[in-house]
């Protein structure tokens, strides 16, 4: 088997709904300065936005940290990643109390209970909750129940099963049906809260092509209890976002929390009884939502629409203008809600959220925007206004990254809203960003870029070289770097240096991955129709051989020594051999099972020396084989949220270096054992 280390990831955060939150809600002390503690894929990071500057850095898990939260009773911090590791922290990170594997894979939501006593963990793709007993004056954590949503009451055996029994992430896998057109999705609970002052426990059940259900479930074993079905809801609406906590109306003495689906259907769930208390159309098709004191606060995802809405559903303020950074997490600075970090793929933004009556605002550098006429508290009349701030907004990537050059220490990554940043690894801040008026594919060399359009671009005058008129999608330099070969959208593959069509698939198929061969006499081109064709470097369109075998397109080539390596969408790894001109497969590799759901495989880096074979998917894992006649990885890590967009390798260090529509840059250094 294999570990790494990560050196530096490049990046705002990875936001959830439960993970990241300012660090001021952990202490009493008045300061100005705005910190702000998030996970960033497995590492955790601490950033001083007031100064810019990075306070701690640590890699702690080898994939997502999927869960981060702060328990003010008990004064710690739990998290747990998406393999189901849990971790529980002193608030400063300088003790790990507890550290423990639990037997659930594919973590994407968890929870914990006001006091610090019990920790809920929901598995997406293996269909089940967790719940778990926390003694914080012992520092044990404890296993109480297993919950899969299909186990009926009477099975009380199976609710909580031994270990050895116990479903597994790849048992469920290879029950559930999967193809390379349709993707499974959610099979179980998306989501849990357990209220505060009564201690109920809900959690929001999803199935494909089926209504939302939210489940009241019994806190000692599990069972449910109450099935309210959302019917109102159509059944292709989806969950998309809750509010982490419940509010207490102190009128009632009721407790509230809300359920956000697709569309902007938002449905405020009464919790005693468990019904529908209102139902919400919200504008903007917000993916996260907040109490706001007794009002609900909606953010769009990327539409920049903000609303804030009273507790029967009735719609009083709302406004554009908010930030459009793929929003997903929502955190309040301190109990005053008035200060509101904003979390998202795209960037962290601070914002004050100010109600006046007749009077102006405080003095800020910069009002987002204004909504007249809204009312959030009865003690403001129709006339209140409420102003919006923004006081900090970070951002690197954009959009999707894409495209990516190392050289040494230095990493050049770009994405398709036309941003490059040149990083050193050792660095917390980019050395340079230029922006083009382009979307970038792939870089060319360390100061070319090909973009979607077909321009390439010199980056030292940022001017235009040559207009393809089509995708630069990918390149390949000889091994003296003068002569380079580009793959582009419309299935031709061009000799930058003499404009030579080397070579043409049919149907203008794209390119994906191109190679030189060890003589350089042949290269290799990997295509959307499924073929990885041979072509004489020295004539245009000679065509030498085909290679078949995938069926989907391939998305990368490798050619070493004696064999040509291709990756492709099928989910597998083909070995070729070169010997005699034959190009006969030798070996095909899989993906394990417990890489679940729809992905592809989208990179591909071969060390001919080590035996490794070395791809990236388009759900985030890095996956590394050893020795082509071992189809069982020695690797399988989900270390991006996003999918990887760019993969570089360097056989000297071991350094891997990745990209992904995350937003993030990875730098890791690679262990054989």
């Amino acid at each position: 088997m294999s570990s790494f280390t990560i050196e530096n990831i490049f990046g705002i955060g990875s936001f959830r709904l439960c993970s990241g939150f300012p660090s001021s809600i952990k202490t009493t002390n008045e300061s100005n300065e705005h910190i702000y503690e998030c996970a960033l894929n497995g590492c955790i990071q601490i950033y001083n936005y007031s100064t810019n500057e990075r306070l701690h850095f640590e890699h702690v898990y080898d994939d997502i940290i999927v869960v981060m939260l702060y328990n003010e009773y008990i004064n710690e911090i739990l998290t747990c990643s998406y393999s189901g590791r849990i971790i529980l922290w002193s608030k400063d990170y300088q003790k790990r109390f507890v550290e423990q594997q639990t037997r659930i894979n594919h973590v994407h939501y968890g929870c914990w209970s006001r006091d610090g006593s019990t920790i809920y963990l929901c598995s997406r793709f293996d269909g089940t909750l967790l719940s778990l007993s926390y003694d914080s004056n012992h520092h044990s954590l404890t296993e109480n129940w297993l919950r899969h949503w299909a186990t009926p009451r009477i099975g009380v055996e199976n609710v909580h099963p031994p270990p050895e029994e116990s479903i597994s992430s790849v048992n469920i896998a290879e029950k559930i049906e999967t193809s390379n057109t349709y993707v499974a999705g959610s099979i179980g609970y998306e989501f849990v809260i357990c209220t505060n002052l009564r201690g109920h426990l809900f959690a929001v059940l999803q199935r494909p092509h089926e209504h939302v259900h939210i489940h009241e479930l019994n806190l000692r074993d599990g069972h449910l209890t109450i099935d309210l079905k959302l019917k109102d809801a159509k059944l292709n609406q989806t969950f998309l976002c809750a509010t982490a906590t419940a509010f207490y109306d102190k009128s009632n003495s009721k407790e509230y929390f809300a359920v956000g689906l697709q569309s902007g259907l938002i449905f405020i769930i009464d919790t005693n009884p468990l019904q529908v208390h209102s139902i919400i159309n919200a504008a903007g098709s917000p993916q996260a939502i907040i109490w706001w004191h007794s009002s609900l606060l909606t953010f769009g995802y990327i539409s920049t629409t903000v609303n804030v809405y009273s507790l029967d559903g009735t719609l009083i303020a709302s406004g554009k203008d908010a930030p459009a950074t793929a929003i997903c997490h929502l955190q309040w600075n301190s109990d005053e809600q008035d200060l509101l970090w904003i979390g998202g793929y795209m960037g962290l933004t601070l914002i004050r959220l100010e109600l006046f009556q007749q009077r102006s605002p405080s003095p800020v550098e910069t009002v987002m925007f204004t909504i007249l006429n809204s009312i959030v508290d009865e003690t403001y009349s129709s006339s209140a206004t409420l102003y919006l701030t923004t006081l900090i907004h970070k951002r690197l990537h954009e959009t999707a990254g894409c495209g990516l050059y190392v050289d040494n220490d230095e990493i050049l990554s770009g994405d398709l809203s036309g941003n490059i940043f040149r990083w050193n690894v050792n660095d917390t801040k980019p050395i340079e960003h230029i922006n083009i008026p382009d979307s970038i594919r792939c870089f060319v060399s360390k100061n070319l870029v090909g973009t979607l359009s077909g321009s390439l671009y010199n980056l030292d005058n940022q001017e235009i070289v040559e207009d393809f008129s089509t995708a630069i999608i990918c390149s390949a330099w000889n091994n003296d770097q003068t002569s380079c070969l580009i793959g582009l959208g419309d299935g031709s593959l061009i000799n930058l240096q003499t404009k030579r069509i080397i070579g043409l698939h049919e149907n203008n198929a794209e390119i994906w991955g191109v190679c030189w061969s060890p003589n350089e006499e042949l290269c290799a081109t990997a295509s959307e129709d499924q073929t990885t064709c041979i072509w004489q470097v020295d004539y245009e369109r000679k065509l030498i051989a085909t290679l078949t075998g995938h069926t989907t397109a391939v998305t990368a080539v490798q050619w070493k020594y004696e064999r040509i390596y291709t990756c492709a969408d099928d989910r597998t790894v083909r070995v070729y051999s070169t010997e005699s001109n034959t190009y006969n497969c030798l070996y095909v590799l899989r993906t394990p099972q417990s890489l679940f759901g729809w992905f592809t495989l989208t990179y591909l880096k071969v060390d001919e020396e080590q035996k490794l074979i070395i791809s990236t998917t388009q759900n985030g894992y890095l996956v590394i084989w050893r020795d082509e006649e071992n189809d069982r990885p020695i690797l399988c890590q989900k270390i991006h949220f996003g999918s990887l967009e760019g993969l570089s390798y360097d056989p000297k260090t071991y350094r891997i270096v990745t990209t992904s529509s995350d937003c993030t840059v990875t730098a890791l250094r690679l262990h054989l054992h």
